[in-house]
């Protein structure tokens, strides 16, 4: 069994693109949730002004991983190496890996650090539980 993977990354929404990207990230949630039924937690946040998000998104292991990077491309046309689509309207602040993502987001997480986004990683899992309400 594979061990989970988190991202918590931030983003700065570009001036004038705030109710652009609600209608964006609405679309992505409606699409994340019809097809990746095995994803732990798929959260956004935002500041007051609605000027920076981050987003909080737990899989329960390298394969959901590997499904939402393929769900992402399919449905959305967000692929590892072209996430034009994304960059529309945000511009990236800094991103953190928890876990060992592999394949296609492996791929975009290399991308994104040559590019200068600042990443940390924190590769070794020590253990720990989810929850479902009950």
């Amino acid at each position: 069994m594979s061990n989970p993977v988190a991202y918590v990354s931030t983003w700065r929404i570009k001036g004038g693109k705030s109710e652009e990207y609600r209608r964006f990230y609405a679309e992505l949630v409606k699409v994340v949730d019809e097809n990746e039924p095995r994803l732990t937690a798929f959260l956004t946040f935002a500041n007051e002004d609605l000027t920076e998000i981050t987003n909080v998104h737990v899989f329960p292991d390298g394969g959901t991983l590997d499904r939402h990077m393929d769900v992402l491309g399919e449905k959305m046309r967000l692929l590892p190496g072209d996430v034009s689509a994304v960059m529309r309207y945000l511009e990236p602040v800094r991103v953190e890996v928890f876990g060992t993502p592999g394949g296609k987001a492996a791929e975009l997480d290399k991308g994104l650090v040559d590019s200068g986004v600042p990443f940390a990683f924190k590769q070794r899992y020590l253990g720990g539980f989810t929850r479902q309400p009950r």
